[in-house]
């Protein structure tokens, strides 16, 4: 299926998860007990080819005396490609005690059959090396209200990967990546899923010691600083500032890739690595009643294939898909450097 094909089903199939998301929403627009929303995902790239699937969330109030604490979610994410990768996922984010208390937990598997690309020098020459990937996860992050919008927390990381390198030879590596770590938050937004003003920060350190079976031993080091300002009435701009850095023994499956919520426009795997520094800007308007449109640039830095700076940017549009959970859905597309993205979501990008 070429591109333009794929973006013509890509759009029919939105405007009917926008068209059920609606329906779904009361005219009085009521916060029931579990609001519940979705999107699918019909999209196409050179890496994966044709690619389906399904987000679904639901949002509810984990008790109804509690009037300060956000509404807390639980979902599910299920994907198939052309290249007969596949994925499953399921997540959830629980507040509760007037909001001293922020749970997140999500558990996954998936085969993933994707590339790398492998630099011949230090500049952009190189080839990219396909490989298959067996992995399951675990993740369970704890934080507690310190004082104020002050959080602090622990984190724990089970992970197990297969992984098959097709270089002409038998190489597989079979990784245990299990670990512990410390996680702290600040965080004045006015909403914790679509903010019109405030600031959240975040760093993290999980280690993988070899006493909780990790095969290699490494650190990872993460953090992000977002920050939301109101333009107008019916617009915002918001920032973000990430980074990763992989300290010690880091395997193939600890390394990061450049793209995600960092910094759209990057999904072939190309640029990848230990160390992964990311800035991008977003401009967020309401423009007719429940719908919206998105504009976003930003650029990504990694060690490996090569330093140089890594642009990417796009468009989105967006649907209020529940009104009095203000939960929006919608997608995004995005290019970058020979490069690009198309990216269904619920809630905002960061």
């Amino acid at each position: 299926m070429k591109p333009g094909a794929a973006l013509i089903i890509l759009l029919v199939a939105l405007t009917a998860g926008y068209h059920a998301a609606a329906q779904r929403d009361t005219a009085h627009h009521k916060k029931h007990k579990v609001n519940i929303t979705g999107i699918p995902i019909i999209n196409y790239n050179s890496s994966y080819g044709i690619i389906l699937g399904a987000n679904g969330m639901a949002f509810f109030d984990m008790s109804k005396k509690d009037t300060i604490s956000p509404a807390s979610s639980a979902g599910i994410g299920v994907g198939y490609t052309q290249n007969k990768s596949w994925f499953g996922v399921a997540f959830g984010q629980l507040y509760f005690q007037e909001n001293k208390w922020r749970i997140t937990a999500a558990a996954g598997t998936g085969n993933i059959n994707f590339q790398y690309f492998e630099a011949a020098s230090d500049v952009d020459e190189g080839q990219f090396v396909d490989y298959a990937s067996v992995s399951r996860f675990a993740f369970l992050k704890v934080l507690r209200k310190i004082y104020g919008p002050f959080y602090g927390g622990l984190m724990a990381k089970l992970q197990h990967s297969e992984t098959v390198f097709d270089v002409g030879y038998d190489s597989t590596a079979v990784v245990n990546a299990n670990g512990l770590g410390v996680t702290f938050l600040y965080d004045t937004r006015n909403n914790v899923y679509t903010p019109t003003k405030g600031w959240k920060a975040n760093v993290s350190f999980l280690g993988n010691p070899e006493w909780l079976g990790s095969d290699s031993v490494f650190n990872s080091l993460r953090f992000y600083i977002n920050y939301y300002h109101p333009v107008t009435k019916n617009a915002v701009l918001a920032a973000r500032i990430s980074g990763f850095a992989g300290l010690g023994d880091v395997p193939f499956t600890g390394q990061h890739a450049v793209g995600g919520k960092d910094i759209r426009g990057y999904t072939n795997g190309k640029y990848r690595g230990n160390q992964v520094y990311a800035a991008q800007a977003e401009y967020r308007w309401n423009f007719y009643k429940r719908w919206g449109a998105v504009g976003f640039f930003g650029v990504a830095f990694t060690e490996a294939p090569s330093s140089v700076m890594l642009p990417g940017g796009g468009v989105g549009v967006r649907f209020k898909a529940i009104r009095s959970r203000n939960i929006n859905i919608g997608v995004d597309g995005a290019l970058g450097k020979d490069d690009k993205g198309i990216y269904f979501r619920i809630n905002e990008a960061f």
